[in-house]
């Protein structure tokens, strides 16, 4: 093994050194200074010409010393492949003809071979990393559109408010998994055909944006709020008989302040139609609707700004079930 090296090959180190810091130090991104960087390759390169002294042919511990280039802190040195081949493979040590200047090529050769094979495998990792990235981009983009447009299909557009489809679907859950009853309520925005003939259509949207606010705030937590056509929405939750009348209360009590518009304050109010499924009971919800339904016309009939509750032993609602509502303020409630 070569245990000290001739004057000629330790100042060919040197210089062979000090060239190849200078090439890669201002682009490699080191904060170590450029002495350092002289010291770590002179190291290299007397590892090598050790190897190049050695028996058998050291062809893998060479691969070895080539791979230490592209760990840490080489790493994330760029372009050194080139500088680190012109250092090597033009470095002449020893004698002519003598071991180590003969063997020095081939040892110079793997060594910067497995450089390069290692350098492309980072590439080829730091490709599949991007390409891993992008795909996981992309399938949380197509998890985005696909959320994105089962919302679109279960919600009103202007309201953002449950559509038919979805309310039906919640009610069918509530009647099956719900221990309790259901309770449905009908609203229709009682003269709306005047908001939107008096203010025009952009202002009758501004209205009915306002009230589907209101109903978010006004209901319970657990309440579906539908905004089912036109100026009708229709309230599901599940509940007892008993709190439905305290709800239609609040509800209309939240319709009865006029909505600021772009148009000025529009006066808004409501009529509501009440009905209620018993738990334990074969729900239907056309049917409970056609109940909500006929108890909202009752109470239209009988002055609106009020809410009527649909019995079942009843097909039709009597003409005394609208319920006058008494508010804390003004509310037109027929006697």
């Amino acid at each position: 093994m070569l245990t000290e090296l001739d004057p000629a090959t330790a100042a060919a180190v040197t210089t062979t050194s000090r060239d190849w810091a200078c090439a890669v130090y201002h682009h490699s991104g080191l904060t170590v200074p450029p002495e350092h960087l002289e010291r770590v390759f002179a190291s290299l390169i007397n590892e090598l010409l050790e190897l190049a002294c050695s028996e058998p042919f050291p062809a893998e511990p060479a691969r070895r010393i080539g791979r230490r280039l592209a760990e840490a802190p080489f790493d994330r040195t760029r372009s050194m492949l080139a500088p680190a081949s012109r250092a090597l493979l033009g470095f002449a040590p020893g004698y002519p003809r003598s071991l180590v200047a003969s063997r020095w090529p081939l040892v110079a050769s793997h060594a910067l071979e497995s450089y390069a094979e290692a350098l492309q495998q980072q590439a080829l990792a730091q490709q599949q990393a991007n390409l891993d990235e992008k795909m996981s981009v992309r399938v949380q983009e197509i998890v985005d559109l696909h959320h994105q447009l089962r919302h679109e299909a279960t919600h009103d557009a202007l309201t953002d408010l449950a559509n038919r489809s979805l309310l039906q679907q919640r009610v069918r859950m509530m009647t099956v998994n719900g221990s309790g009853g259901v309770g449905l309520l009908l609203i229709d925005v009682d003269d709306f055909k005047q908001i939107n003939d008096g203010y025009g259509h952009s202002v009758g949207d501004e209205v009915l944006v306002e009230i589907s606010r209101r109903l978010r705030v006004t209901c319970p937590p657990d309440t579906v709020v539908c905004r089912y056509g036109g100026d009708e929405f229709v309230l599901a939750l599940p509940t007892r008989r008993n709190t439905l009348r305290e709800v239609a209360v609040c509800v209309l009590a939240a319709l009865h302040d006029p909505v600021s518009t772009d148009a000025g304050p529009v006066p808004v109010s409501a009529s509501v139609g009440v009905a209620y499924c018993p738990p334990d009971s074969t729900c239907d919800f056309a049917d409970l609707l056609r109940s909500a339904d006929r108890a909202m016309y009752s109470a239209k009939t009988a002055g609106k700004r009020r809410f009527a509750i649909s019995e079942p032993e009843y097909d039709e609602p009597e003409p005394s079930l609208p319920i006058p509502v008494q508010l804390p303020y003004d509310v037109a409630a027929a006697g």
